[in-house]
């Protein structure tokens, strides 16, 4: 009788030691009572009755899943194959129990179908520029339905969207047009950025002869430092070509005088070409003057 005793005590110990589980902090843990919910178990050292009672014990931690690369067709017909990845957690333990048979596999499931509705949706462009926009627009519609389930989407992102090789080759084509457009239009403000340095320079210079003595000399010492032979007059004067700047200048200021001044100057020219011509006509009536008293005095003698 003692031996049955001391057998039957053993098996409950044994019986209550294997019922014996630890419940980590991340863990949310419910206990089952002949299949029915009786409660949820805190973190720590906790004791069911194995046969009788089951714990069921959910990670309450963030997790991400990896949502396989899929085919998507865009709204304005053009395949992609886009991969994203979704990161949530369990924030009602019961109901990710008892509302679903696998709530990761229905997560996963319905994160695929919004994603391939939503990018069905948009365009490539939009789809490409807007990247987190459409991944927000996919994480709102799945955590719509995650929520009955007792999850929570965190974030859901868009890691890759791989396009054919022929429309790769027309964006990087239209990536370089607008690489070249913009390189034309900088290099054209460039260009009038530089013209008014010069204009500005050029009039500094005009109005202060010894800064224009001063450059012509940096010039010839720049010059000076290669092979090649250049061959200036430094015996003309300066001011020579200082006047004829400050004339060409003047004139072209004063554009609406012109025909005027050069109708003057025609006739200064040829006032003194007829001055040339009667000086000519006296100076050769006078050296046949001489000739004929030179005859005469030759005849005489």
């Amino acid at each position: 009788m003692s031996l049955v005793l001391v057998l039957l005590a053993v098996f409950a110990v044994a019986y209550l030691l294997s019922g014996l589980r630890q419940i980590n902090q991340w863990e949310a843990a419910l206990r089952f009572t002949l299949g029915k919910l009786t409660g949820r178990v805190s973190p720590g050292i906790t004791l069911y009755l194995p046969g009788i009672q089951e714990l069921r014990r959910i990670d309450t931690r963030m997790k991400n899943r990896d949502l396989l690369q899929q085919m998507v067709i865009t709204r304005d017909n053009v395949t992609t194959m886009v991969d994203a990845v979704v990161y949530y957690r369990v924030v009602d333990p019961e109901k990710a129990t008892l509302a679903v048979e696998n709530y990761e596999t229905a997560m996963k499931d319905r994160a695929k179908v919004v994603l391939r509705d939503v990018v069905g949706e948009t365009r490539l462009d939009e789809l490409l520029s807007h990247r987190e926009e459409v991944a927000a627009k996919v994480g709102a519609q799945v955590e719509a339905v995650a929520a009955a389930w007792g999850l929570h989407v965190e974030m859901i992102g868009l890691q890759d969207i791989a396009l054919p090789p022929q429309m790769q080759e027309v964006l990087a084509k239209g990536a370089i047009a607008e690489r070249d457009r913009r390189y034309v239009v900088i290099k054209s403000e460039a260009d009038v950025e530089s013209a008014k340095n010069f204009a500005e320079a050029a009039s500094i210079l005009a109005r202060s002869p010894g800064a224009m003595e001063l450059r012509r000399f940096e010039a010839l010492a720049n010059l000076s430092q290669g092979n090649t032979k250049v061959i200036f007059d430094l015996a003309k004067p300066y001011d020579d070509v200082r006047h004829a700047a400050a004339a060409m200048a003047e004139a072209a200021v004063t554009s609406e005088a012109k025909p005027v001044r050069v109708q003057e100057g025609h006739r200064a020219v040829d006032a003194e070409a007829q001055r040339e011509a009667e000086a000519v006509h006296e100076a050769d009536a006078a050296l046949e003057e001489q000739r004929t008293a030179r005859r005469g005095r030759m005849g005489g003698a």
